[in-house]
Parts: structure tokens; C-alpha cells; sequence
């Protein structure tokens, strides 16, 4: 019987074969720009917050990326905050400079917003409706938060229904601290996350350049 000669170059490499079995690729093969989910929620109950804390917020990633999809208050007209710490929740007494743009994308109005929180808090957007299968959807990008030798800026998107139309908001923050910090969480003004609501963290690997 002849024998058949096995081309040893058509093998895959045994790192896309390791991928292909696991079906996961380990945060440290993946290159310097990717998303890496650190956690993430979705509400089967109604919440008062969702946490991110400092098992999910490290020194391994300078930037940070938190995105809502379907975020829905439980009271009409609530506003969407995301407060910061830097002592693991513990307190929230950091400055924060905050404004936005506002756009109603159903009618022609338009115009700036701007709020000074002394305690910690970005207010991403005003007066949510809480109208069944509507709610609103944000990214916020977050940098330097390991940064012990400059303050923090943040930008943020803004999509979903306000209490009588649908809006845009387009803003950003300046966090007043050279502290590094290591707890973040979403929540309304007043009252719950609905039921539905969900909300993951993203590091991207490789933004600790020097």
C-alpha cells in the first residue's frame, strides 16, 4: 500500500486552533486597541444600580467604555447619571464640570445644557420617559482612569425617548481629581432601573501606553 506523504504546512497554526476549540480568545492574545467586556448586566428585576467596582476597574486599562441599551427609569422624567469614586465607593465627593447638546430628533429644537456636581455624578441626559419598549440607549468613554497625574475627561452619546419625544444628547465631563478611580455606577436621579435594562463595561487593552 503507498503510503500518503502529510503536508505539515497546511496545519493551522496552534493558537487559532486553541481559539477555535475554546471559542474564546484570552485578553492577552487579543492586539492593543480591542474591547475587552470586564462585565456586564442585564436587569431580569428592577435595580436601583448598576456597579462597576474595583475588580472590574484596574490598573490593567487606562480607557474605559460603558454602553446602556434599553436603559428604562421606573419614574417618569429621571435623569441619567453615572457617578464616580475613587475609594471603591465608599464616597462621592469628587468635582465634575458637565455639559451637553441636546438635539429632538422628531422636531427642529435644539440647545445646551451644563451642571457642576460636587458629588460625583455625570448627567448624561434630562427627563427620560419610562414608555414601555422605549427607554434610551449611551456609550461613555472614559479616559486616563488610572491616571494619578492628571484629572479625568469623559465624552458621552445619548440616544432614547424623553418624557413627551425622542432626543439626542451629545457631551462630555471633566473630573476635577488626580486620583485614580476605581468605581463607577449607573443610575437614575430617582427611582429604579427597570426590569430589561442593560449595561456592560469594556476596558480597551493596550490604552496604558507610555
Amino acid at each position: 500500500m503507498a503510503l500518503t506523504k502529510l503536508n505539515t504546512r497546511s496545519l493551522p497554526d496552534n493558537s487559532i486552533t486553541a481559539a477555535k476549540v475554546s471559542g474564546t480568545i484570552a485578553a492577552a492574545n487579543m492586539p492593543n486597541g480591542s474591547w475587552i467586556q470586564l462585565h456586564a448586566v442585564s436587569t431580569g428585576v428592577d435595580v436601583a444600580q448598576i456597579a462597576f467596582d474595583n475588580a472590574h476597574i484596574t490598573t490593567a486599562y487606562d480607557d474605559y467604555v460603558m454602553i446602556g441599551k434599553s436603559c428604562t427609569p421606573d419614574s417618569d422624567g429621571a435623569e441619567a447619571m453615572i457617578s464616580i469614586s475613587v475609594d471603591n465607593g465608599s464616597s462621592f465627593n469628587v468635582a465634575v464640570d458637565n455639559g451637553r447638546h441636546y438635539n429632538n430628533i422628531t422636531q427642529s429644537s435644539h440647545g445646551p445644557e451644563f451642571n457642576r456636581h460636587t458629588d460625583g455624578q455625570i448627567q448624561m441626559a434630562t427627563d427620560l420617559g419610562n414608555d414601555a419598549n422605549q427607554g434610551h440607549n449611551f456609550i461613555a468613554w472614559f479616559y486616563g482612569l488610572n491616571n494619578t497625574s492628571y484629572q479625568k475627561f469623559m465624552h458621552y452619546q445619548c440616544i432614547g425617548k424623553h418624557q413627551n419625544a425622542e432626543y439626542k444628547w451629545d457631551g462630555g465631563a471633566n473630573i476635577e481629581t488626580t486620583s485614580a478611580i476605581n468605581y463607577m455606577k449607573f443610575r437614575y436621579n430617582s427611582g429604579n432601573i427597570k426590569a430589561g435594562s442593560r449595561v456592560a463595561l469594556y476596558g480597551i487593552k493596550g490604552s496604558n501606553h507610555s
